[in-house]
């Protein structure tokens, strides 16, 4: 699968782990960050509107576009993770174009993922090739990976991918796929409270409609340390329907939703 988006250095830690396997064990206690996050209790977003400037199979196009949907996302998490009682600055955000992309956090390529969150300088690299830019045109992709690299920051703000990754040191060969199964069924989630929030003023996205949205990841299948296909549309689906991060813990979830 092509990853959609990538947690770094998260998933140093977990794409190690993905090809291991090992026997059960009973499951660690989860962290009061994880489980009872501040985030958790904020309420729904209060921004209802975003409006998205045009696309095209323009790389300067999309450098516009991706600068004001920026400014949709920091307006709708500031004020949230602000209420949270947390720390707030706005991510940096670079959009690369090219066939591999060279980030603090790595060398990756377009064809690996949409999306790159660097924990280190707190930045958002988008992916684009030229077969993203003529694609995006027909479903939107960059709102999405947009979305989805913010959802990660937050979730770096909150203290979740710093807690998740102190966990994965300790944790055993299965655990370590649940804990980053949770953290990635968690950004999905974020990601689709977001959107869901917005979604009534989008233009270019609405017109793929929402089910093909929220079903966008399904069509990969279940895959080990990514959730199942139908837990990763359950966590778009309930974060897009309840406008609010207050629905995505996912660390306390019954295991058959984070599996």
């Amino acid at each position: 699968m092509r990853a959609k988006f990538l947690a770094v250095p998260l998933a140093a830690c977990v794409l190690a782990s993905t090809a291991l396997s090992g026997t059960a064990s009973a499951a660690p206690a989860v962290p009061a960050v994880l489980a009872k996050n501040p985030l958790y209790k904020v309420g729904k977003f209060t921004l209802k509107t975003c409006e998205e400037p045009p696309t095209a199979a323009d790389v300067e196009v999309m450098r516009l576009y991706v600068e004001e949907v920026s400014d949709c996302l920091d307006k709708a998490w500031g004020p949230l993770v602000r209420k949270a009682g947390l720390p707030y600055s706005r991510p940096k955000v670079k959009v690369s174009h090219g066939d591999r992309v060279e980030t603090p956090c790595g060398t990756y390529a377009p064809n690996q993922t949409d999306s790159i969150y660097c924990a280190k300088t707190r930045t958002v690299h988008l992916m684009v090739s030229d077969y993203g830019l003529s694609d995006e045109i027909d479903r939107p992709m960059w709102l999405d990976a947009l979305s989805a690299g913010w959802a990660l920051h937050v979730q770096t703000v909150m203290g979740v991918t710093g807690a998740v990754a102190k966990a994965l040191k300790k944790a055993s060969k299965r655990d370590r796929l649940a804990l980053y199964a949770k953290h990635t069924l968690q950004t999905l989630c974020l990601t689709g409270a977001f959107t869901g929030s917005v979604w009534d003023s989008l233009g270019h996205s609405k017109r793929s409609g929402h089910e093909s949205y929220i079903n966008r990841d399904a069509r990969y299948g279940d895959l080990p340390g990514y959730g199942t296909a139908k837990n990763r549309a359950y966590w778009t689906r309930r974060g897009f329907e309840a406008e609010s991060p207050s629905v995505c813990n996912t660390f306390t979830a019954p295991a058959a939703r984070v599996k």
